[in-house]
């Protein structure tokens, strides 16, 4: 049924609608998915973009208030009366309401007391006794706070934190010592307001975004604009612990994906991380997408109706010329063609083809003779044809040959010997390829070349990375290779060895043939029109065409400081070398 398909006849009106409509559908499909990729690319851009922008805001934000906490102690210390109440280290109340108004009176000054998040400062002595300022105290506060102290277990001498669940707070602790002995005197307890502390931070964030504070034992100091289980909770922290610091990672959350960035604060054992929900970028691909995906459907549906009213335009003269010329084939040459003088293409076909039928009886012999001419002129021209595109497809056929009967070495060699046949030909047309093109017709070369040596003459690559895309020129290296070989090392009677050197040296890319062949008697001189007879070890009166060839087309290209450069110790060593600069 398939192949019925395919060589079924279809109308012209038919195939030109089909032709114009998969035409322009498939310019918009393309244009349309290269604008959904770009776009989606620069809407996740700069969606990341933002996320950082903001998650570095809101994480900036959280160390600078851990450092606004943290300067609490030094201002207070600083103060002589408080100082002066922790050395003295009092059994009673003696001197704790002055005490107390000076703390007040230092956190006023300092524009400490404004900050929203910050709920009390405690202070207690060695003997356990304390003084402090609150802004909202309770009796609950006030037990929460000795609940605090007493769960001290060692000194802090750095800035630390405790939290409770059934308290909004959080209580940072840190240890005083004495300026005198250095011996510990007191601790001071600041206790801060979570709810307010996390909304101070959510005006640097977008609506639905997420905050969470924790430290290095998962345990969460906050989690802004979410309240779950703290099962539900221990999935995304030990996620986020796994995240790299400074580095957007994607995250799943309570069934949801989310964008994070977390940091860890340097004053202090806490990690900030901020969560954006991907659902967003998603939503604004969506709403930027899909009026372009609607109007591209609308288009083709329009170019569809277009197209079938175009064919028939076109193909209705077409089908006027059907009628007629199928008249003719029956036999019919008495009526001339008519009622296509309003299209002017058609109309000169008319005229031709009427002024054909008053003359086909007269000429009919003579149209004969000359179509057995035209067919004989073609059939001369295309047996002369024998060009590099008849020998790949003899060469290919040589191949499938030899694949058939199982003579894989046939097969590998004809197909490089066909490569090597392609790349003469391009060699016509280019004068500079990739490097990696020129040592792939190397490797053909040396693999026929195998073939024939066997195991006697091996060859080494020694190729520094990155060179692939450099532009060297055509046959440069198979020039000095298949010199090595035909010159050097096939009249040599032992094994031979045969080395590519390929490497970047001050912006110049450097190649050197060597092998340990036999070598020259005397350096060829390019510059000598007539060259000497001892050139070569073997052969006597051998001009090197193809080195004088290489030599002069680096001249013209890249000029005389990259002319060949030969060294040779005839039956040790020979190295044919040359450089050009570096250009991809």
């Amino acid at each position: 049924m398939a192949k019925g398909f395919l060589h079924k006849k279809r109308k012209l009106r038919t195939q030109v609608t089909i032709l114009i409509t998969v035409t322009i559908a498939f310019a918009l499909v393309i244009s349309g998915a290269l604008f959904c990729y770009k776009t989606i690319n620069e809407l996740q851009k700069s969606f990341k973009e933002q996320i950082f922008q903001e998650s570095r805001s809101t994480i900036s934000a959280i160390s600078t208030n851990i450092d606004t906490i943290d300067s609490i102690y030094r201002i207070l210390i600083s103060n002589t009366s408080v100082y002066d109440w922790l050395e003295n280290n009092y059994a009673d109340s003696t001197n704790s309401v002055t005490t107390a108004k000076q703390i007040t009176s230092s956190l006023i000054m300092n524009n400490l007391w404004e900050k929203s998040y910050l709920e009390s400062v405690y202070i207690y002595n060695k003997r356990g006794k304390q003084v402090h300022v609150s802004k909202n105290e309770t009796s609950s506060s006030l037990i929460m706070n000795r609940r605090i102290y007493n769960s001290l277990t060692s000194p802090s001498p750095s800035l630390s934190f405790r939290t409770f669940n059934d308290s909004n707070c959080i209580y940072f602790i840190k240890t005083i010592y004495s300026s005198n002995n250095g011996q510990q005197i007191g601790d001071i307890l600041i206790s801060i307001n979570i709810n307010e502390w996390m909304f101070s931070l959510s005006q640097y964030v977008s609506n639905d975004w997420r905050i969470f504070i924790y430290n290095d034992d998962l345990e969460v100091m906050s989690g802004f604009k979410y309240n779950a289980e703290s099962t539900k909770l221990s999935s995304i922290h030990k996620q986020i612990n796994a995240i790299d610091a400074l580095k957007i990672s994607s995250v799943k959350f309570d069934s949801d994906d989310y964008f994070v960035l977390s940091n860890e604060m340097e004053s202090i054992n806490i990690n900030a991380a901020v969560l954006a929900p991907v659902s967003q970028i998603e939503h604004q691909i969506y709403n930027i997408l899909l009026p372009y995906i609607i109007a591209i459907i609308s288009i083709i549906i329009i170019v569809l109706i277009f197209a079938f009213g175009i064919s028939r335009l076109i193909t209705q003269p077409i089908s006027l010329m059907i009628n007629y010329v199928n008249r003719i084939a029956q036999g019919d040459y008495s009526g001339n063609i008519n009622g296509l003088e309003k299209y002017e293409e058609f109309y000169s076909l008319q005229l031709s083809v009427n002024n054909m039928l008053d003359e086909i009886h007269s000429f009919h012999e003579d149209i004969t003779e000359q179509k057995l001419l035209l067919k004989d002129s073609e059939i001369r021209a295309l047996q002369s044809q024998i060009n590099p595109h008849f020998l790949f497809n003899v060469l290919n056929a040589i191949a499938w040959k030899a694949e058939m009967s199982d003579n894989n070495e046939i097969y590998d060699m004809t197909i490089a010997l066909g490569e090597l046949l392609k790349a003469t030909v391009k060699s016509k047309n280019d004068f500079a390829i990739p490097l990696s093109e020129e040592l792939k017709y190397v490797k053909f070369y040396s693999y026929l070349q195998r073939i024939r040596f066997e195991d006697r003459i091996s060859i080494n690559f020694h190729i520094d990375a990155g060179l692939d895309s450099y532009k060297v020129p055509v046959f440069c290296i198979q020039t000095l290779v298949e010199n090595a070989y035909v010159h050097g090392l096939e009249p040599k009677e032992s094994s031979g060895e045969l080395n590519i050197y390929l490497y970047e040296k001050y912006e110049y890319l450097h190649i050197s043939i060597e092998d340990n062949g036999i070598g020259f008697n005397e350096i060829p001189d390019f510059n000598n029109q007539a060259p000497s007879s001892k050139e070569s070890g073997t052969s006597k009166g051998h001009t090197h065409v193809g080195l004088r060839n290489l030599n002069r087309r680096l001249i013209l290209m890249y000029g005389p400081e990259c002319a060949l450069h030969i060294e040779s110790t005839p039956m040790v060593k020979t190295a044919i070398s040359f450089k050009i600069p570096c250009e991809k």
